[in-house]
């Protein structure tokens, strides 16, 4: 087990620009790669190969064993050396998803490279690469796209936006996730369970 963060700390709206609008998932950063052919798991700060699981157990998140078991082999083989990506694990949230059937979700595809994260992309059209054949499991979801824009939303159209899908989804919704440029910005209007105004 290493102690170290893969995943940097994704910074608020703060910019306007052409945009791509994501559901913000109320869940844990999560990563998988395939190194030296074995399967690592980013979470947290913690980074685990699929061998040292067992003897961490107490350290994974709620329900990740009992799914690694089932689906780290076929992942592990399924990923092409080097590449992987980040996502969401759901379930540990305040926030319940009934119709959302997949225990994780992607938000971006990566490489991995001596150690470092490499080539970092929410790009969705590129979310196959990672995988052989560009084939993408039907074990992994990926994050639900709200709306694609020409320009950055400013705040006032996020709020309607969010107001609408809410309905839409017929469920509370954390927020949203803004993709410009590679480059994200998060959108938050539920912060443990609770409604409140965003604030950049």
């Amino acid at each position: 087990m290493i102690k170290k963060t893969l995943y940097p700390k994704t910074k608020r709206v703060q910019f306007k620009n052409r945009a791509v609008i994501t559901e913000k998932l109320d869940g844990s950063n999560i990563g998988f790669f395939k190194v030296n052919g074995e399967l690592v798991i980013a979470q947290r700060n913690n980074i685990f190969l699929i061998d040292e699981l067992e003897e961490n157990k107490g350290m994974l998140y709620k329900g990740l064993l009992g799914w690694i078991e089932e689906h780290g082999q076929d992942l592990k083989e399924r990923l092409i050396e080097g590449s992987g990506f980040f996502g969401k694990w759901i379930g540990m949230g305040k926030l319940k998803y009934p119709d959302l059937d997949k225990k994780v979700y992607m938000f971006a595809k990566a490489n991995y490279q001596k150690g470092e994260i490499k080539n970092l992309y929410y790009d969705h059209e590129l979310f196959k690469y990672p995988f052989e054949n560009q084939e993408f499991p039907d074990y992994i979801g990926i994050v639900p796209v709200i709306e694609e824009k020409e320009s950055f939303p400013d705040i006032e159209t996020l709020n309607d936006n969010y107001d609408s899908y809410k309905v839409k989804v017929n469920r509370n919704v954390e927020g949203f996730i803004i993709a410009q440029n590679n480059n994200v910005n998060k959108y938050v209007r539920m912060k443990n369970g609770k409604l409140q105004n965003h604030h950049e």
